[in-house]
């Protein structure tokens, strides 16, 4: 692919229990090239793979920026054409999105700064978002002359719904980070000073519960989003399998064990 920025790249850190993947391209606020949308994809859906692997953190290299969006400067490379914009959204953005929001592993968005665009998209697809006060939000892309593509609109709608949907593309307003709290558009905000030490503290929390149960947590949440049609018993059913694992009854002989000794 002609024109492509390598400059950019996806810094990823693992260890057995969690990962951390960095946005990583500083001069541009950590805006993603084509290659880079297809590098996060490719690490998620490796680090998806482990069975081991608890919670991965989606990150930006520096506080200035989460990410400011897609690297507008490859426009004419890669999205000059309807061919090119089709394969851009469909494939580049889109696979990213999904391999995001299917990863059975939970993922955080840790955002400090710039939350613009395809940024805010990576951030909408992931379970839990984290943003440090002075963090600000938007996709005011309709500025520029184009719309947000549908299946990137779909995710934002059912996380915040039309109103504060409307608010983001048709106005094109930009939230600070208490009002994106205010809007449901983030998890919780947090003083700067102490941002680091509560994504910690997230993968901690994530991290203490039972592989199988914070996935199908995740499972269950991601069904309930993209489907108002009432939960089936087959359906029912099928989460009822934790009770063959051994995690379930290890985890219950330690919670008695532990209860046990408080009362001793």
């Amino acid at each position: 692919m002609g024109g492509i920025d390598m400059t950019g790249r996806i810094i990823a850190e693992a260890s057995d229990a969690h990962a951390t993947l960095t946005i990583s391209q500083p001069e541009r606020r950590n805006a993603l090239t084509v290659a880079m949308w297809q590098d996060l994809a490719q690490h998620v859906r490796a680090l998806s793979a482990s069975d081991a692997m608890r919670c991965i953190v989606v990150r930006g290299a520096t506080a200035e920026a989460f990410s400011a969006g897609a690297d507008i400067s490859e426009f004419h490379a890669e999205r000059a054409t309807r061919e090119q914009v089709v394969r851009f959204h469909e494939e580049y953005v889109g696979g990213c999105l999904g391999a995001i929001a299917d990863c059975p592993v939970p993922v955080v968005a840790a955002i400090r700064g710039a939350c613009f665009g395809g940024g805010l998209e990576i951030a909408v697809a992931c379970d839990l978002r984290i943003a440090a006060q002075g963090a600000r939000f938007g996709a005011p892309v309709g500025r520029m002359g184009f719309p947000l593509a549908l299946g990137e609109t779909e995710g934002l709608f059912r996380l915040v719904g039309p109103s504060v949907s409307a608010e983001l593309l048709i106005e094109g307003r930009l939230f600070d980070a208490r009002t994106a709290y205010e809007k449901g558009l983030v998890s919780r905000v947090v003083e700067a000073e102490d941002f680091d030490r509560a994504v910690a503290e997230t993968v901690e929390n994530i991290c203490a519960s039972g592989v199988f149960a914070a996935r199908s947590h995740k499972r269950q949440i991601q069904r309930l989003m993209r489907d108002a049609a009432p939960v089936t018993r087959a359906e029912r059913m099928e989460e009822y399998g934790f009770a063959e694992i051994g995690e379930y009854r290890r985890g219950v002989e330690a919670f008695l064990a532990k209860a046990a000794r408080r009362t001793r």
